[in-house]
């Protein structure tokens, strides 16, 4: 593959999973909307300089939220930054746009109260990824995902309760 098809290949990747970059750049940040775009700037620069390690045993959007959210935690790292469950940008995805507004502030609340591993799983498991796909990300077992899954759907329903009491 010559370097031009490697770009155009991975223009096209990225063009297809936008939405999946952003997302998880706004679990990691509740500031303005200028240091997102920065966070995202950050997270293509990332991809790109990996890409070659990209071996195509799993599908692009399972390496994409790995490589994206260890760029996420380095710059956490490096910058101390506040980190937020769930972002403006995100809450579209959760639900319907017909639903209560309240409702999708309290659940945006209680995912928010989560540690980040359990943010992660979760939000992974929202967005579609099945359970080895999550495992493969945050190195875990199946078995482990499924089990860590429905604790925290246990803990977010005892979190919600509590909210609306």
């Amino acid at each position: 593959m010559t370097h031009q098809e490697k770009q155009k290949a991975f223009v096209s990747m990225i063009k297809e999973h936008e939405r999946l970059i952003l997302k998880v750049c706004a679990l990691y940040t509740d500031r303005c909307r200028s240091e997102l775009c920065d966070l995202y700037q950050d997270a293509v620069c990332a991809l790109w300089e990996s890409y070659d390690t990209f071996r195509h045993d799993s599908k692009p959007s399972t390496w994409i939220y790995s490589v994206t959210r260890y760029t996420m935690l380095n710059i956490m790292r490096r910058h101390r930054l506040q980190t937020q469950a769930l972002s403006q940008y995100d809450v579209e995805t959760i639900t319907d746009q017909s639903s209560d507004p309240d409702a999708i502030d309290e659940l945006r609340q209680a995912i928010s109260t989560l540690p980040p591993d359990q943010r992660d799983i979760f939000i992974m498991w929202m967005e579609g990824f099945n359970l080895s796909e999550i495992g493969e990300v945050v190195g875990l077992s199946y078995g482990t995902v499924a089990t860590r899954i429905t604790r925290i759907k246990l803990k977010l329903r005892h979190i919600l309760n509590d909210y609306r009491r």
